[in-house]
């Protein structure tokens, strides 16, 4: 049995193939029936699918027929070709699976290294492959591990500390100033993508009241109404730069459309306290004059990327740090998976010969009182124990994540032609308990998925 992955990601496939591969939640009912179709080939697997990749992560008979029976099955799902001709795709197996998933968990494989977003989306993605009954033990671990690994990154090190982004810099940087930005109002000229995606970060922080201000006002109304905003239309743009307390500008115009004059007659209109102008334009919406006023602070394009470089700066010097939390826990999961791998050969070799046993003494203890039979049967468990010591320590020195360790303890039991399965809950010492925890039910504090 092999664990594999395939995907595509934002490293391998433009914006447009990633949109067409992407498995939407939605789909994922129809596309698990259909991999269920091939469930003497793949027998457990799960779809993490988001903007930015899709993955599929399975455990599998053989992974050269299942890696093709996968990228056929996405592509008759989809209706496309991407996968099945081998272009934009990367597939890995046994450690490399774990580390991979482990390092998207991490935020070390996402567009903006860190980002904490993705650990939610993997513990999601596991979570409909378990609804839809894709998964089972081991997938569990797996993902149950990669949500632990990802805990520890954004606790551990700083790896998700200090915004990446520009939008989201514009709302730190207004919050330096402000403080609580929940006592404000915010105004945001520009409606397009750069505009809404600012407005959006703003409206996560709770202003007190969130204004915007587009050129199309059905544009304004429509990204303010998402928001719990409100519009105003292009010629009221003083009126809402006299109420707004932090200004973000996001327009396509090539000059100025605020300047020093304008907003030094905002000012005297409008009542005591500072106010934070971000210009977030490329060319500059603002002129630089308005710097110059009292009450005002203006921050350009420049200056938050400087502050986002910054941060960028700091997170790669966290990356040791995480790739070292990676390497225990991958270490520590395959630890797990070979014990798993190799305790049911142990129990159905102690328990074949603890059969056989028991049948021999049946034959020879009729005529004993129950004294000696139970002190036959004690000598006959130490016999066993010592016979079977040797071969024990044999089998749980088999390295069972590799081909050539699989074919070991598929050879043990062709010999002693072991029924695996009839023994698997036979006490031989060993713990009988497989993880059925899904992903999340790790505490923030705690520091073992297990």
């Amino acid at each position: 049995m092999d664990l594999i992955v395939l995907g595509v990601s934002h490293k391998t496939a433009s914006a447009q193939i990633r949109d067409e591969v992407q498995v939407h939640p939605e789909e994922m009912g129809e596309f698990y029936a259909r991999i269920k179709g091939q469930w003497d080939l793949i027998r457990e697997v799960a779809v993490l699918s988001t903007c930015n990749r899709t993955e599929f992560y399975g455990f599998v008979k053989n992974r050269t027929e299942a890696d093709q029976a996968l990228r056929e099955a996405i592509d008759q799902h989809k209706g496309i070709s991407h996968l099945s001709n081998g272009k934009h795709t990367y597939s890995w197996e046994g450690r490399e699976t774990v580390r991979h998933l482990f390092r998207v968990a991490s935020g070390l494989d996402s567009l903006m290294v860190g980002e904490s977003q993705i650990l939610g989306q993997v513990r999601d993605a596991f979570e409909l492959a378990d609804r839809y009954r894709a998964s089972g033990a081991l997938l569990t671990r797996l993902f149950n591990s990669a949500v632990h690994v990802g805990k520890r990154a954004q606790t551990e090190t700083e790896i998700g500390k200090g915004t990446v982004s520009v939008a989201h810099a514009a709302v730190e940087m207004a919050q330096k100033i402000l403080d609580r930005l929940e006592r404000y109002s915010v105004l945001v000229i520009g409606a397009g993508e750069t505009g809404a995606l600012v407005a959006r970060h703003f409206a996560d922080a709770h202003p007190k009241t969130l204004t915007v201000v587009n050129r199309t006002f059905d544009r304004a109304q429509e990204l303010a109404g998402e928001l719990g905003g409100r519009a105003r239309p292009w010629e009221e743009m003083d009126l809402a730069l006299v109420e707004a307390q932090v200004i973000v500008t996001a327009t396509g115009a090539r000059d100025p459309i605020i300047d020093g004059h304008r907003m030094a007659r905002v000012l005297k209109r409008s009542s005591r306290g500072p106010k934070v102008m971000v210009d977030i334009s490329n060319p500059r919406n603002v002129h630089p004059n308005v710097g110059d006023l009292d009450r005002m602070f203006l921050y350009d394009l420049d200056a938050l990327e400087s502050i986002a470089d910054q941060n960028r700066a700091q997170r790669r010097r966290e990356i040791p740090k995480v790739e070292g939390i990676i390497v225990e826990e991958v270490d520590r999961f395959f630890a797990w998976f070979e014990s798993l791998e190799m305790v049911p050969v142990i129990r159905a070799l102690r328990g074949r010969f603890q059969e056989i046993a028991d049948k021999e003494m049946e034959r020879q203890v009729k005529n004993f009182n129950s004294a000696d039979r139970e002190a036959l049967k004690e000598y006959t468990r130490a016999l066993l124990n010592k016979l079977l010591h040797q071969p024990t320590t044999r089998i749980r020195g088999v390295e069972a994540s590799t081909t050539h360790g699989i074919h070991k303890l598929v050879a043990i039991q062709e010999l002693f032609e072991l029924d695996v399965e009839s023994f698997q809950k036979s006490d031989v010492g060993e713990s009988d308990e497989t993880p059925t925890e899904k992903p999340g039910g790790v505490d923030e504090g705690e520091t073992d998925p297990t």
